[in-house]
């Protein structure tokens, strides 16, 4: 009994420690920190200053952020980006932990 309850007990420590693995991550920062660029498949890459292709972005361990998708969302991206920079705005970023896609971006108020 004592030995099953044990084995009930991991399974379920490793269960929920794979589901937080892959839990998406939201990080909200100012426009300044980050710096991206745009392929000619229509992919956004976004990239964490102080030194871009080092510094990971919070609550994950990724050290470039693309968007899914075609040139639609990348460019959207970029006017949203341009907007928040030029108005001295905050904004946010939802993105995948496990492929460090961008789900999800933009700002309050």
């Amino acid at each position: 009994m004592m030995k099953t309850l044990k084995l009930a007990i991991a399974f379920l420590l490793v269960a929920f420690s794979a589901t937080s693995i892959a839990a998406p991550s939201l990080y909200t920062e100012t426009a300044d920190k980050v710096r991206f660029e745009q392929y000619t498949t229509g992919t956004l890459a976004l990239y964490r200053l102080p030194t871009p292709g080092v510094s990971t972005f919070p609550g994950g361990n990724c050290i470039v952020l693309t968007t899914p998708g075609g040139i639609e969302i990348a460019n959207r991206f970029i006017a949203f980006y341009l907007f928040v920079k030029s108005n001295n705005r905050t904004y946010f970023v939802q993105y995948e932990t496990t492929n460090c896609q961008i789900i999800s971006f933009g700002m309050d108020g």
